[in-house]
């Protein structure tokens, strides 16, 4: 399975390859090579999802070093028996993190070829060819277990975008893919900042003295780092809080968070459809699982710290989302600023630090995607035939386009979260994990939802019922003056839309899946949750666990006091049984520390510890 997981990640690049090479003048070869290296990278993903086992909570699919038993292959890396030299390490594998982010890559590229399949005339091996690369990127910036690799991929993915919308973007698509460019890159250098640094920690004062960059190794040695200021979280310059924001820099403009999200709307509604669809559907989704990975499972103490600031931006992000995309006319322009809303949803869900709302977001994260995607593939339809994506420029087109109109409704409903539909499945979750973490904060969250559902419900009155409104067409679907109403004007909508086309195959294909796991999702989400949960739980842990020792580092006193009764002055077990009937009457000098003491423990008790273990107050109780 190692073997086919490499594969899967570098079939679309061989894909990519492929099309730079073989001669194609009017693009239907390349449209093919494209279609079939993408379908067998989605055939070979559903094998990977298969073979998945969800009690399992590390990594599966991963080659494993016999010389030294890490994941994956020696890259950048030294003598197994020396130490202090650097491990890089060519390692890949999936948990139930990444596992369905790598399935919602596959699926959705299969939708964005179809959106391209007419619309794309120019350069087209060019144009797949960018697109089959920026495939390879996401997947194996999701599979990859080494934080040297995941940051090349993190990167790489940068450049097949910036072509995409650079090339076959809109009016003002050099600024679009420019801005997006220097956004990305300012952010992830910082970011990298912050990678280095969680390595040199670990290295310095960990038992070993192993300069690592296994993602699961520095996740699990951080969490047990013997360095007391690393748990000392009360300061913005303490060193958990200062990673936690160099790492917070680049991920918060990938998801994006307000205010660093300026970027998204001018580059999803310059970029082709299949560049918005990707870029909205996966690579957003790089933000959100760079803050589960690195800034939950590295620095969860920084991000307990930082809660009011997250959760702030994340509320103030939903409903500034909502708001703008309630006032928009352009119907892209619309599902982007729905994006941030709901984005910022999948952060809050996070940073709830709670089973609960992590499992929402990671779900959601899931959700997004096909919603989204699905979306921008339904306003790319529409654009195709009218050259338009006003909403005051069309009306009633369930009457010329039912299919489209359907898949239109089906997945706003979803993005509007209805019961029933996957969107409801993440944000309840979410909600009611932020709730349990700041009433206020899942209060004030929740309005988005309420402002979701009217302004998504406002766009499908306005483009799919009423009255037949169309913009005229020039006999090539190209729309550029309304025509007022089929009312009072019907002769003039048959001949000006008689050459409007339905629904072809290739849009069809592409939309299909997208609806059935948007159903499939609302009404059964249980073998999901079952593949999500064993990381989640393991990232709770994490946190639970650090909780505890920064609370033990804060109140060594009462844990010293407990000892010195229960071990009767050095008495012995003996001694210490006889003296405890005493400690039924204490007098009143020794009753506020033995009540403080005790509220204290409760305290103590109160916080989980790693299963099997005891806290240390227990074992001094003893």
């Amino acid at each position: 399975m190692a073997t086919l997981l490499a594969i899967t990640i570098f079939l679309p690049l061989l894909g990519s390859v492929a099309l730079a090479l073989i001669p194609d003048r009017d693009g239907r070869t390349s449209r093919r090579v494209a279609m079939a290296v993408a379908l067998a990278t989605l055939a070979c993903s559903v094998v990977l999802l298969l073979a998945f086992r969800p009690s399992v909570e590390g990594p599966q699919f991963s080659a494993a070093d016999k010389a030294t038993g890490h994941y994956g292959l020696s890259w950048v890396g030294h003598d197994p028996n020396t130490r202090g030299g650097p491990d890089i390490r060519v390692a890949f594998g999936l948990d139930g993190l990444s596992l369905w982010l790598f399935v919602l890559t596959s699926l959705l590229m299969i939708t964005a070829i179809c959106s391209s399949w007419e619309s794309i005339k120019d350069r087209v091996a060019a144009h797949y060819g960018f697109l089959l690369a920026l495939q390879t990127g996401l997947l194996g910036l999701f599979a990859s277990l080494d934080i040297v690799l995941f940051y090349i991929f993190f990167e790489f993915t940068l450049i097949p975008l910036f072509f995409l919308i650079g090339i076959w973007g809109g009016p003002q698509r050099r600024r679009a893919s420019v801005t997006f460019f220097l956004y990305t890159l300012a952010g992830s250098l910082l970011t990298l900042l912050g990678v280095i640094a969680l390595v040199v920690v670990h290295y310095q004062f960990s038992v070993d003295k192993t300069l690592t960059f296994s993602i699961p190794e520095l996740t699990q040695g951080l969490a047990a780092l013997d360095w007391k200021p690393w748990r000392e979280v009360g300061s913005w310059g303490s060193p958990q809080v200062l990673i936690f924001l160099l790492l917070l820099a680049g991920f918060a403009i990938k998801v994006p968070m307000f205010p660093v999200h300026t970027w998204l709307p001018l580059a999803h509604v310059e970029a082709p459809t299949a560049g918005s669809i990707v870029l909205a559907g996966v690579l957003l989704k790089v933000g959100s699982y760079g803050l589960l990975r690195f800034n939950l499972g590295m620095t969860p103490l920084g991000a307990q710290a930082c809660f009011p600031l997250i959760a702030s931006l994340a509320v103030i992000g939903i409903i500034y989302g909502a708001l703008t995309a309630l006032a928009q006319t352009d119907i892209k322009r619309l599902v982007a600023y729905s994006s941030v809303s709901h984005m910022g949803f999948i952060v809050l869900g996070l940073f709830s630090l709670n089973q609960t709302g992590i499992d929402g977001a990671v779900m959601q994260m899931i959700n997004h995607g096909l919603t989204t995607g699905a979306l921008f593939a339904c306003v790319g339809v529409i654009y195709e035939r009218y050259h338009t994506r006003s909403m005051n420029e069309m009306s009633g087109l369930w009457n010329r386009m039912p299919l489209l109109a359907f898949f239109l409704m089906l997945a706003s409903l979803g993005s509007a979260a209805l019961p029933g539909l996957n969107g409801f499945v993440g944000e309840f979750p979410i909600l009611v994990g932020s709730y349990a973490a700041s009433p206020t904060t899942a209060v004030l969250a929740a309005t988005g939802m309420i402002l979701g559902a009217f302004y998504l419900l406002w766009m499908i009155r306005k483009v799919l019922f009423g009255p037949l409104k169309e913009p005229a067409t020039d006999g090539h679907g190209h729309g550029h003056e309304p025509i007022a109403s089929a009312e009072t004007h019907d002769h003039n909508h048959d001949h000006a839309s008689s050459s409007v086309p339905p629904l072809g195959w290739h849009e069809i294909v592409g939309l299909a899946p997208l609806m059935f796991l948007i159903v499939a999702i609302g009404v059964y989400p249980r073998p999901f949750f079952e593949q999500i949960q064993p990381a989640t739980r393991a990232i709770v842990r994490t946190i639970e666990a650090e909780r505890q020792m920064a609370y033990e580092d804060e109140h060594p006193q009462p844990v010293q006091r407990v000892r010195r009764r229960g071990g009767g002055g050095g008495g012995g077990g003996a001694a210490a049984k006889k003296a405890e009937p005493k400690k039924a009457e204490p007098s009143k000098k020794d009753a506020q520390p033995k009540a403080n003491t005790k509220s204290e423990s409760k305290k103590a008790a109160a916080v989980k510890s790693e299963p099997g273990q005891a806290s240390s107050i227990e074992k001094g109780g003893r």
